[in-house]
């Protein structure tokens, strides 16, 4: 029996679409070119158990891909290919063959593996609620051999591990041009020429670069929110790729495509779904979050003040104010404050399903509206959300701030968490220095919820830069996406918890995607907020 879904997911979002053909013809017109290149194991390798690894086991070479070449295998064989660093694209090789007849199929079983535990545990007893599906292994028959073998699904993997199902008696395989045609719309020539980061430290010269390769990776026809797993467009994760896109490969054109396609999806009600697909044909997902539609104006105007394209976000205008009209009716009539209880509508902020979202959603709302403001006068348009940034700036204090203990608070138990911090603290709802110091109480205050993901270590990783809090920004960085550089990423995880690698929001950690798009900030946040001169 399958795990339940949890039960704000079950909720699926209230509306029609009315499709918007003109934008999704705009979108369609920045479809990008698909960049190509070819990239071939190193070796073959193996793997040893060892409990003072993170993963549990370290690597051990085995042998080279030119005496892989020319080593026959058969039924019971095993080997896995390790490339040397994350891959996107398709697998292929060529499948020979010594002995006396081809009498039968070689049945091959392939799993691609973005980290250890994908090619070294047992993947068939996964138990998640999102669909199993998505685990990357394959059962493959060869007929007739010698061949050529292209594998027509694209996969997003570091290791290859090999199983020889059978063959027969009477022969056994050989395998040699080992390769993967790597796919993304960022050109390795463009991802080569990004400027060094201005700053001398080798760790956050890791960071920033494997920050990079996270996003290059996820940038395909689409913003990914990640190459193994959904591949969907999803606009909390596209709010984090655009703008470290804007610091590091500046693909104007692929914002400006997702912008349009969610565009092109809006609800009768003004609401943008939290994700879409553009296969088979461009259409919204079912799945709605209120913070992800509210984030849809600050996504514009960043795109605008990035890009200078102002005709965009002209365009783009109706869809910014309609983004905000479910958000806005969460505020209580009485207090201007932020209650979840108006809907049973997926409030997210992270994947911590203990989070009271209240505080934290108050200032995801203040922030939108100023940001929705900004963009106004960018235009030169009236500011609409005046009142409504006035009120929301009151109540942030009154509903949620505890002036004896210099924090923000939500629900009942007063909780208090890293997220209401930083969400009000980007929203303006205190002064800088307030700000900061709330902050960096919460920091220090052991009883204080963490995020579960990296999309929440990075609005209070950059939060803490904009209160002005630099050094203790960048020591996050080291520690958390550090963390994980230290113990192998080169391309960042979905979800990271330092003292347990098994830990998922998906009850079981190898239906996690471990090149995931809302981890790609650092590059970001060390390039256009700490050090703004690389």
């Amino acid at each position: 029996m399958s795990t339940p879904m949890p039960d704000n997911q079950a909720v699926a979002r209230k509306t029609t679409t009315q499709f918007n053909q003109k934008f999704a013809e705009v979108a369609e017109s920045c479809r990008p070119k698909l960049h190509e290149w070819i990239e071939r194991p190193l070796e073959v390798m193996s793997f040893k158990p060892d409990t003072s690894a993170w993963f549990q086991c370290h690597p051990a070479h085995r042998m080279t891909i030119d005496e892989l070449a020319s080593t026959p295998v058969g039924k019971g064989d095993d080997f896995i290919l390790d490339f040397g660093g994350h891959r996107v694209g398709y697998f292929s090789f060529h499948l020979g063959a010594v002995g006396n007849n081809i009498d039968a199929p070689c049945r091959l079983r392939l799993t691609f593996g973005e980290v250890p535990p994908d090619v070294t545990e047992n993947l068939a007893d996964c138990k998640s609620w999102i669909s199993t599906s998505w685990l990357p292994d394959e059962v493959i028959n060869v007929d007739w051999l010698p061949t050529n073998v292209d594998m027509p699904r694209r996969y997003s993997f570091r290791y290859v591990r090999i199983q020889v199902i059978d063959t027969s008696q009477q022969y056994r395989a050989l395998f040699s041009d080992v390769r993967v045609r790597a796919v993304s719309s960022v050109s390795p020539e463009t991802f080569n020429s990004v400027p060094a980061l201005n700053d001398s430290r080798p760790l956050l010269h890791k960071i920033d670069a494997v920050s990079q390769r996270t996003l290059r990776n996820c940038m395909h026809t689409v913003f990914e929110d990640g190459p193994r797993r959904d591949r969907r467009l999803w606009s909390g994760d596209l709010r984090l790729q655009a703008l470290t896109n804007y610091a590091t490969f500046k693909d104007f054109a692929l914002v400006k495509r997702c912008l349009y396609m969610f565009a092109a999806v809006a609800g009768a009600d003004g609401s943008l779904p939290a994700c879409l697909y553009e296969f088979p044909t461009l259409h919204a997902a079912s799945d709605y979050i209120v913070d992800y539609d509210a984030l849809f104006g600050a996504m514009v105007y960043d795109y605008a003040v990035a890009s200078s394209d102002l005709d965009t976000a002209r365009d783009l205008w109706p869809t910014v104010v309609g983004s905000l009209t479910t958000a806005l009716s969460h505020l209580s009539p009485t207090t201007g404050a932020f209650d979840s209880a108006r809907s049973d509508l997926w409030k997210f902020l992270d994947w911590d399903l203990t989070l009271h979202a209240d505080a934290g959603m108050h200032g995801v709302v203040l922030y939108c509206c100023k940001r929705v403001d900004a963009l106004a006068e960018l235009l030169g348009y009236p500011p609409r959300y005046e009142a409504a940034i006035a009120s929301m700036t009151a109540a942030a204090t009154t509903a949620f701030y505890d002036s004896a203990a210099g924090v923000f608070v939500s629900g009942p138990a007063h909780q208090i968490s890293w997220l209401s911090q930083a969400w009000l603290a980007l929203a303006g709802a205190l002064p800088p220095d307030q700000s900061m110091a709330a902050l960096l109480r919460t920091m220090k205050d052991p009883a204080a919820l963490k995020p579960l993901c990296p999309y929440g270590w990075a609005t209070f990783a950059e939060a803490l830069a904009v209160c002005g809090a630099k050094e203790e920004c960048l020591k996050l960085l080291e520690t958390y996406w550090g963390g994980m550089v230290e113990r192998g990423a080169d391309t960042f995880w979905e979800c990271f918890d330092p003292k347990d690698y098994r830990k998922s929001p998906y009850q079981d950690y190898r239906n996690n995607s471990y090149c995931h798009a809302w981890s790609c900030s650092p590059a970001w946040l060390l390039r256009s907020v700490l050090f703004p001169d690389s």
